[in-house]
């Protein structure tokens, strides 16, 4: 058995191998094919721009030798040292003819044999021996030219006359025979004069030494022209005249494709060069092969590297990968019948699917308890966002993602201890809505959370409960709050509701109770609550607990001298401890203490003024004790430099800068630290001090707003005024006359 699970192993631990390796095997195939199609492109255009530099270099040096005779014989044709004679009747001359060659002779190293025949005369002469055209002809065997026709070509050679390379047999030569090319070209050609012709004998060594650089290449090289091959680097796989139809149209540079015997070659041609000579390198396209694959060898030896290490990867994540398929089919029943680990986890899958499908139907008859749960939540603004809220709401079956929500409380009978449903009429008649509801059981009420595609859809909703209610009981007190569509807004929907509903004494009860009802002027109040509540803010930041007090201290005196009712100061300070949370619960090392302190149930049941003082009291309380741990090896520095800006933050050249430059730090890492310790930069902090000891002194004394603004750290009025607006929402003189209206009406 312990064979059989070792093999069972082994299988799956060889499918993931043989996986990993076919991936890098597709990847490296990939890879390979990528390098080979980009080499060969590279390649072959980096040997055809070779072979058509080396077919020009060719063609300079070649048209360079074929200008040297031209202007030997364009020289010797116009000198008039060199003036044509008759041997026969000036046969002193032709001694002086020959020293005169001497020079012509040493220059021209191209050719082999150089000789010069005047038209008037019968004799050839080179710069060392004469003699007769008829002993020249009978001494020059030609392979394709007689003897008579070489006569002809040297008396009227007709402009520039080339024998293609052919083999010559002379004992002027030697005793063997050469391939000799031969060029004629009569005496001041450009003057188209008749005064003679000069010609040059070339062997075949001389053309191969000009395709040396081709030879390298392992490619043919040849020079045509007018349709014969003047010298080739080797044996032609085409002839002259394959060839001439190959280059028909050839101007410029030419490059062309063909087979021959089987064989596939690359043809390069150079066109359209001087007196018609045309230069052609044939290039077996096996050698572009062999060049590319050369070119491949660092890409194969990298290939075979990755394979390797891929191979090794391979192994090793295999390995890696086995080990939670090994502890996880451990965990299953062993059973020899599911095969191996793969089966046995699939046949695990199967079965705890099926156990989830049993799950679901449980939990879907706890849904209920579930929707109750969510209305809790919402109502208390336990959401952040409505995508939160949404998402919460789904996952319960709900679709609440709708423009407009309110909240609807209905009383308690004895003769109805659950809800009412959307399945009764004539709430079944309203579109539109989605309802939830719950039992407020400590306030004999239900709550019904309202989503609406349209304000409307709420009071509709409203309106069929309390039809419902007259029909049942004779009589209806249904209150509604108004319309709301941010999310975040629920406990103050909820508080509207219970408003309305605890003015249903006072208020007839014929028609649904809705908030707007209400007369609760906040317009003027609220505004001035909130700056109260920046400055709490500021004291929380600073941790100062005395301004905190003091901050905590003047809200409540202006709430105590305001007239409104318990309603009102309770959705003031559902305001002020909402923004708390929202700004502070984020920088505590648990904010969930926090939101079980609160929420709108305890504030609800608060009855005075000094009942949600406490509560606000106990709250910022905890903000102060409750603050996430800052690593002990900065606090101690940032302490030093909150206490060196309180030192000198009377200093008008107090910046982070200069505070950086004392400490010995960046400003960019002293600014990131004391943010992260103080929840603000150390200009905001900076800024904060100032205001803070400014209103002190607006308070306390009667110096003026630009003596303030000196002993505060600013070196004019304006900065100081507003930056004062800035951080208070009103300006020092603003600031100034308020506290003095205040305390003449607490004197009064």
């Amino acid at each position: 058995m312990k064979q059989q699970s070792g093999s069972k192993r082994l299988s799956t631990f060889a499918r993931y191998v043989v996986s990993y390796m076919l991936v890098l095997l597709l990847a490296l195939s990939a890879l390979f094919l990528y390098m080979y199609v980009y080499m060969n492109r590279e390649v072959r255009a980096q040997v055809i721009s070779n072979g058509i530099n080396r077919l020009s270099r060719i063609a300079y040096q070649h048209e360079g030798y074929l200008d040297n005779m031209l202007n030997t014989a364009e020289q010797i044709g116009l000198s008039p040292y060199l003036q044509p004679f008759s041997y026969r009747d000036e046969p002193w001359r032709a001694y002086e003819l020959m020293q005169q060659l001497v020079p012509y002779t040493v220059s021209n190293d191209f050719s082999d044999q150089m000789y010069l025949c005047f038209a008037s005369d019968d004799y050839l002469y080179s710069s060392s021996s004469m003699m007769t055209l008829d002993m020249f002809s009978a001494l020059m065997h030609y392979e394709h030219v007689s003897g008579a026709e070489l006569m002809r070509l040297i008396r009227q050679p007709g402009g520039l006359c080339v024998l293609p390379a052919q083999k010559v047999a002379s004992s002027l030569l030697g005793s063997d025979q050469y391939d000799m090319t031969t060029f004629i070209i009569p005496l001041g050609m450009s003057q188209k004069s008749e005064r003679g012709s000069m010609l040059f004998l070339l062997r075949q060594n001389t053309y191969q030494q000009l395709f040396s650089d081709a030879i390298a290449m392992n490619a043919n090289t040849c020079i045509l022209h007018d349709g014969a091959i003047l010298a080739s680097s080797g044996e032609l796989p085409l002839s002259a005249e394959e060839l001439t139809s190959l280059l028909a149209g050839n101007e410029a540079t030419m490059q062309r494709e063909f087979v021959s015997g089987g064989v596939p070659y690359t043809l390069l041609a150079l066109g359209n060069r001087s007196w018609g000579m045309q230069y052609v390198m044939l290039m077996p396209s096996s050698e572009l092969t062999g060049n590319v694959w050369h070119s491949m060898g660092g890409v194969l030896m990298m290939i075979a590297a990755l394979a390797v290490a891929g191979s090794v990867l391979s192994y090793l994540l295999a390995r890696r990968n086995i080990r939670p398929i090994r502890e996880i089919s451990s965990l299953l029943p062993q059973d020899e019948s599911r095969g191996d680990e793969w089966s046995s986890i699939q046949t695990g899958i199967q079965e705890l699917s099926r156990r989830n499908s049993d799950l679901t139907r449980r939990l879907e008859s706890s849904l209920p308890m579930q929707r109750h749960d969510f209305v809790l939540r919402f109502m208390k603004g336990r959401f952040d966002s409505r995508e939160l809220a949404v998402a919460a709401a789904t996952s319960v079956r709900l679709d609440i993602d709708k423009p407009y929500y309110g909240m609807v409380l209905c009383p308690e009978q004895e003769q109805n201890d659950q809800p009412f449903t959307m399945q009764e009429e004539p709430l079944n008649r309203v579109t539109g809505v989605t309802v939830c509801s719950v039992e407020m059981a400590a306030m004999n009420n239900f709550l019904y959370v309202v989503f609406a595609d349209t304000e409307q859809g709420l009071h509709d909703v409203a309106n069929a409960l309390h039809q419902i209610c007259i029909e049942r009981y004779g009589h209806a007190c249904v209150a509604m709050s108004n319309a709301h569509q941010n999310f975040t807004h629920a406990p103050a929907c909820y508080l509207e509701a219970a408003t309305a509903y605890d003015n249903r004494f006072v208020m007839d009860d014929s028609r649904v109770l809705e908030y707007s009802f209400v007369s609760v002027n906040l317009r003027d109040i609220l505004p001035q609550a909130r700056k109260i509540t920046d400055g709490i803010n500021q004291a929380l930041v600073l941790n100062n607990r005395a301004l905190l007090s003091g901050k905590l201290d003047e809200l409540l005196a202006f709430l105590k001298h305001s007239s409104m009712t318990p309603f009102a100061f309770r959705l003031i300070y559902n305001d002020v401890i909402h923004t708390l949370l929202r700004e502070h619960a984020a920088n505590v090392a648990d904010s969930s203490d926090m939101k079980d302190m609160y929420d709108i149930f305890s504030l609800s049941g608060c009855q005075s003024v000094d009942d949600l003082d406490e509560l606000l009291r106990r709250l910022c309380d905890a903000i102060l004790q409750a603050e996430k741990p800052v690593p002990t090896e900065e606090t101690g520095g940032i302490e030093e430099v909150a206490a060196y800006i309180r030192e000198h933050y009377a200093d008008p050249e107090l910046s982070i800068s200069a505070i950086a430059e004392a400490f010995g730090v960046s400003t960019a890492r002293l600014s990131l630290s004391f943010k992260e310790r103080n929840r603000v930069s150390p200009n905001e902090y900076l800024a904060i001090l100032r205001v803070e000891r400014s209103k002190q002194l607006l308070t306390e004394t009667e110096l003026s707003i630009k003596e303030i603004a000196v002993n505060v750290g600013y070196y004019d009025a304006s900065s100081f005024i507003r930056r004062f607006k800035q951080i208070t929402g009103v300006t020092p003189l603003q600031y100034r006359r308020s506290k003095e209206d205040t305390n003449h009406g607490n004197d009064a």
